[in-house]
């Protein structure tokens, strides 16, 4: 009876058109894409990064936003992977996805001017992606 109650608005969210979905969690997606392969002195999106060393609030800053694009990340593609896949199906492909991107993401950072590939942000991708994929099958 507890878990009825919540359903009902997660209901109206999966009758949404599967294009909508999959419009969202592309443009989402690339969204993530450009904010983490950006230049951090001449971003496209954004402020430029503060020169000098890394200091603790700025690495909490970019740590919450590794956290937030990657849980936004994770449901999105679930979200619109299960407009057509399984549940179980859609989330393993949503993780995958979600997984190699990060690694990907971050090996591609070494790439751009002024930034390098961090074992922390991926390790922060990686963790955010599981912990949300735990939620979902536990919702499910």
């Amino acid at each position: 009876m507890k878990f009825q109650r919540w359903q009902r608005p997660f209901q109206s969210l999966l009758s949404i058109s599967p294009a909508w979905r999959w419009l969202t969690a592309f443009a989402w997606l690339l969204l993530i894409v450009v904010l983490l392969l950006q230049p951090s002195g001449r971003p496209v999106i954004g402020p430029a990064a503060p020169p000098g060393p890394p200091d603790i609030a700025r690495e909490l800053y970019l740590t919450t936003g590794h956290i937030i694009g990657f849980s936004v990340m994770t449901l999105l593609l679930w979200w619109a992977l299960v407009a057509r896949y399984p549940k179980t199906q859609a989330l393993i492909a949503a993780v995958a996805i979600a997984l190699s991107l990060g690694g990907v993401t971050e090996l591609a950072q070494t790439l751009v001017i002024d930034r390098s590939a961090s074992w922390f942000d991926f390790l922060v991708n990686s963790l955010v992606t599981l912990a949300v994929a735990w939620g979902i099958r536990r919702y499910l």
